[in-house]
């Protein structure tokens, strides 16, 4: 079993707050559309950290590594 971290729901929500983003902001940092985005999301590209119908969230430092790639 992992090891216990305190995490706070404050922490949480700071994590989340500036290292999340949903597709439309990645769209935004890499200068593409957002269908874009949906296309290297499906060809394995992008890795999303959750994907629902109307919404996909991807890691900020994922969509910044590639901006340099």
């Amino acid at each position: 079993m992992g090891k216990s971290v305190p995490l706070t729901a404050a922490d949480f929500q700071n994590f989340a707050a500036h290292r999340v983003i949903n597709a439309a902001e990645a769209a935004e940092i890499l200068g593409c559309s957002r269908q874009n985005i949906i296309d290297l999301t499906k060809r394995g590209k992008l890795h999303p950290i959750k994907a629902s119908e109307k919404s996909t969230l991807y890691l900020k430092s994922e969509i910044l590594k590639r901006n340099w790639q």
